[in-house]
């Protein structure tokens, strides 16, 4: 592009630019004496005319341009592109494998562990914390046994139940009171005391 032609463009951008000014002034009523000059049929461009010499230059130019484009691509192939995808060198291809391989030894030594089974809802213990129950629970069951009150008789209705001990005592009792030999009845003596009145007239009988 030469001056000329840049000079016809930016005129023509000024021309716009006062139109809209214009547009915007006369909206709040202070238009100016510019707006008529910017009212005015735009000016327009000159057409340039080139001579011999310099369209022989130009053409020069755009081979020599077009010379080296064709010199860089021979030298640099284009590569191929992939839609969406990303070339991958075989260094890094190289890497990726050994991690790769890693990741899965990693995983074959977790998978070679069984994993413990999970019942629903409960919790799974160790030998050391069902060892340390079960002697706990053998402590309470012999405090338990130490304290334990012996089981009362049963009542029978309306009777008092007794022990071995006492019936022994109340049947040793009802053997000594059968031997004993009866008791001898006492005859009441009357006993009578007499006047000497009494004794006379008894004599005199």
């Amino acid at each position: 592009m030469d001056t000329e032609q840049i000079l016809a463009d930016l005129r023509i951008e000024l021309n716009r630019l006062n139109q809209a000014i214009a547009a915007l002034e006369s909206l709040d009523g202070t238009a100016t004496a510019t707006t008529a000059a910017a009212k005015a049929a735009p000016v327009k461009a000159k057409k340039r005319r080139l001579t011999p010499a310099g369209r022989k230059r130009i053409s020069e130019a755009a081979k020599a341009r077009r010379a080296a484009r064709r010199k860089q691509a021979v030298a640099k192939p284009a590569s191929k592109k992939t839609t969406g995808r990303r070339t991958v060198s075989a260094a890094s291809r190289k890497k990726m494998a050994e991690a790769q391989r890693k990741r899965w030894a990693a995983r074959r030594k977790q998978v070679a562990k069984p994993a413990t089974k999970k019942t629903r809802g409960r919790r799974t213990m160790s030998p050391a914390a069902r060892k340390r129950i079960s002697a706990m629970m053998k402590k309470r069951w012999a405090a338990r046994r130490k304290t334990a009150v012996k089981p009362a008789p049963k009542q029978i209705r309306g009777r008092r139940t007794t022990s071995a001990a006492a019936r022994k005592k109340i049947a040793e009792a009802q053997k000594k009171v059968a031997t004993k030999k009866p008791a001898k009845k006492i005859t009441a003596v009357k006993t009578t005391v007499e006047t000497p009145a009494e004794a006379a007239a008894a004599t005199a009988e």
